[in-house]
This record gives C-alpha cells, structure tokens and sequence, in this order.
C-alpha cells in the first residue's frame, strides 16, 4: 500500500477533508476523518489530522474516562487480532482504528495497527502507530526497537539512529543495544550519502568500510545526531538538501510550517506554494496555512503600528494606518472566504465561516443570508441561530431577533458559554426595545451561573437602581 496525498483521492473524500478541517467539535471531526480513512486508509493528511484531533480527546480525559476507554478499546482489539489471525489485515485496521478514536494511548491498538500496516505492506501506517506509541509510552523497549527496526527498513537512518541512542540510555550496561547503536549509526551515514548506490566493486567496499568506522567515532563523540527541538536547526538542514536538489512534497511543507513556527511567514509563504506547484491542486490544509501567515503579516504590522502610537505626537498617523491595514486584513480574508465557499458551495461549514467574516465586517445582509444557509449544519445549527438573531438585532428588527434567540435557548440544555451567549444577546435586545424587566429577568439567569460573565454584574446593578 503506496502513501497517498490530497490529490489522489477522489473530489467527494476532498470535500468531507475540508469539512473536517474546518469542524470545531473534535468528535465531530474524528467522526469525519475516520470514515475517510475506512475508504482510503492510505490518506495521509486525513490520517495526520485525525490523529490530531484523537490527541486531543485523548488528553481531556480524566482518571475514570481513561478507565473507561481502556475497556471500550480492549473489545475492539480483541476482534482485530482474531481478523489480523484471518488475514484480513484491512478489518483489524478498521478495529485498530476504532479503538484509538475513543483513546490514542491504547497501546493494544497502536500495535494492532502497526501489524496490519506491516501486513498491508504499508510502512508508514505501522511507523506512525510506533511513533505514537513512543510518545505515550517513552520506556517501552520493545516500542522502540521495532521503530528502529521499521526506520532502518525504510532508510531513516538518522531516524533509527536516535531511537537506538534512546534504549542505550535506558539499558546503559547492555552489549547488544551498543552493538546496534553503532551499526545504526553507519546505517544513518550510508542513507545520508547514498554510499550503498555509489559503492561497487573492492574499492568500494573499501571505502564502505572506511565509512563505517568514520560513523561510529563520529556517533560515539555525540556528533552526528542533531537535535530535533531546535527550529533553526531544522530549518538549516532542510535547507541544505534543498540546495542540494533533494527537497520532496514533504520537505517544502515541512518547510513552511517550521518557517511559520519562526514567525518568517514570507518564507513559509514561498515554500507552501511550492509544496502546492509540486501537487497541482490546493491542498485545503496548505491553503488555510498561508491564510495564516498572511493574517500574522497584517497583525504584526498593525502591532508594529500600535507601538508607533504610543507617541502622542503620532498617534493620528498611527490610528489611520491601522485602520487601513485592519479594512485590507478583513478583505483579504472575505476573499480567501469566497474561494472556499465557490469552490465548495455544498459545504455548510465554509458558509459559516464566510458568514462569521460578513458578521464582523458589519455586511448584515449577506450574513443573514450565508447563516440562514449555515444553520442546516448540525455542527453549526444553534451557533448560526444565534448570530441570526444579532443580525437582526443590529438591523433593529427586535422581534425578529427576539424569536430566533429564544429558538435558541430553547435547544441548549446546559448553561455553558453558547447559552450564555444567547441570554446576553437576548437581554441586550430587550435593553434596546426599552423593557428592563425582561432584560434584568435574562442577565439574571446568567448571573446565578457565572457572575463573572462579560459585563453582567455592572448592567445588573445599573438595572437595579432604575428600579
């Protein structure tokens, strides 16, 4: 089974992607990528995020969900090892996969799917379980020794290198870890150089053996392994073999979001387009990520501005230029926000994206109508309700606002932040309409569970004393 990217696969799996991408309930979102993954588990982008997201859940969970899980997950394993025992490696994917969604740190599932990924032939699935499992469980020798393993088999030898500096550290007395920390680290000089394509004949054998021995010294004075923390360090080398004509797809991308992390968003920016020249098609995940240098561009100019303000004597040039810069930032997201949704008229959560952006520019109409069309979303239902009702509030048309709020409400069971929001909106509506009562009678129901909230506790006492 070959990796495949965004282009590979077909429009329909492109266009649930970018839903998921853009969903803001995480079990919404796995929901998505995991039913993508059952139809092209070779999807590596797809396969990225979900493990994102499975992240995540797994970390909000508390000490009695982790126990819980750990059941859920036992069951799901159990049945994937009886279908990886029938040659049926897909189905034990489809268990292993189902079990890491209720929790990643299953470490039964991780290495049930690293097996079915060897068994599929696809090196990169059980590399990536391993990899998981390395981060969840950092002692497990035999985790890392068949991430060596799998690393030296796919000529990452950097890679299998500092894995097996790993085990030495855990087991410094054990002869057969120095062993194979020093044959890794010929390993990890041969696939820099490609010695085993260049080296033929006695000569080359030679000069093979000679290379062998350079490694070790150079592995045992602590020089080869680079650390893979440092950003710049990163970059540098990445860099290098770019100039040395061996960037991949991989590389530029890998490029651009270190650059990003440095805050050199030009740079990101150069190499997410090239990452994009190389696919042939935009990828939504690369599109979103040069939106975001772009907007940190705009904001760090506006931040630069701010702090030209703080001279009296400047601040009218300042304040103009911000509001500049804010009109050109909002633009260019509007536009950006008009590619998706023409792109993608059928995805509702790219119609509520663009109708938050109408919303803050102040274009009441055309975020009514994008919300009226977002609203179908159940992801998005109540939240577009919501804004609907401001929309309609801002336009001063109160018992229309006044309705679709309480249709709100209506539907919200707990009093978390959303149905806050709602009763906040509602009381400033009533507020406008001039009836105090009913306003103070909503900030009421806020103040019983979050005295706190926005600016509540003032306008309840500004209300109390009118009355």
């Amino acid at each position: 089974m070959d990796k495949k990217t965004f282009k590979d696969i077909p429009q329909d799996l492109r266009s649930k992607y970018q839903t998921a991408l853009g969903a803001k309930d995480i079990e919404y979102g796995i929901m998505i990528l995991k039913s993508i993954i059952q139809k092209e588990p070779a999807f590596w982008e797809a396969r990225e995020q979900l493990r994102k997201l499975e992240k995540q859940k797994t970390s909000s969970l508390g000490f009695f969900a982790g126990l819980m899980a750990g059941f859920k997950t036992s069951g799901l394993v159990t049945r994937g090892k009886t279908q990886l025992a029938m040659k049926k490696p897909l189905e034990a994917m489809r268990h292993a996969e189902e079990a890491l969604s209720i929790s990643l740190k299953s470490l039964q599932a991780l290495n049930l799917l690293a097996q079915a990924g060897r068994d599929l032939n696809a090196p990169f699935i059980t590399i990536e379980a391993l990899e998981i499992a390395r981060g969840y469980f950092p002692k497990n020798i035999t985790v890392l020794d068949w991430l060596a393993e799998e690393y030296a088999a796919n000529k990452q030898g950097l890679n299998s290198l500092r894995v097996r500096q790993e085990i030495v550290a855990l087991k410094p007395n054990d002869l057969d870890a120095q062993q194979k920390v020093r044959a890794a680290a010929a390993l990890a000089t041969m696939d820099e150089n490609k010695w085993e394509e260049k080296s033929t004949g006695d000569e080359g054998y030679r000069k093979l053996l000679k290379s062998k021995d350079e490694a070790v010294k150079l592995e045992q004075e602590d020089r080869i392994v680079r650390s893979v923390d440092d950003v710049k360090d990163r970059i540098d080398d990445l860099e290098k073999k770019m100039a040395a004509g061996k960037g991949t797809l991989d590389t530029k991308r890998t490029l651009g979001d270190l650059y990003q992390k440095a805050e050199m968003h030009d740079k990101a920016i150069q190499y997410f387009n090239l990452a994009i020249q190389e696919m042939g098609v935009m990828d939504p995940f690369i599109d979103r990520a040069i939106e975001k240098s772009n907007v940190a561009k705009y904001e760090k100019s506006i931040e630069e501005w701010k702090q030209y303000g703080n001279d009296p004597a400047k601040n009218v040039e300042a304040e103009n230029n911000i509001k500049t810069i804010t009109g050109q930032m909002l633009n260019y997201k509007l536009e950006r926000a008009l590619e998706r949704v023409n792109s993608y008229p059928n995805d509702l959560q790219l119609r509520y994206e663009l109708a938050v952006i109408y919303f803050d520019l102040g274009d009441n109409e055309n975020a009514l109508h994008q919300f009226q069309l977002a609203q179908k979303n159940p992801q998005r239902r109540l939240s577009s309700i919501v804004y609907l009702g401001q929309c309609f509030q801002s336009m001063k048309q109160y018992d229309i606002a006044v309705e679709e709020f309480n249709k709100a409400i209506g539907e919200m069971i707990p009093m978390d932040r959303q149905k806050m929001d709602a009763l906040y909106f509602l009381a400033l509506t009533y507020e406008e309409m001039g009836l105090p009562d009913k306003a103070q009678e909503n900030y009421k129901m806020i103040y019983r569970a979050n005295i706190k909230f926005r600016d509540v506790a003032d306008r309840m006492n500004r209300l109390s004393g009118k009355a």
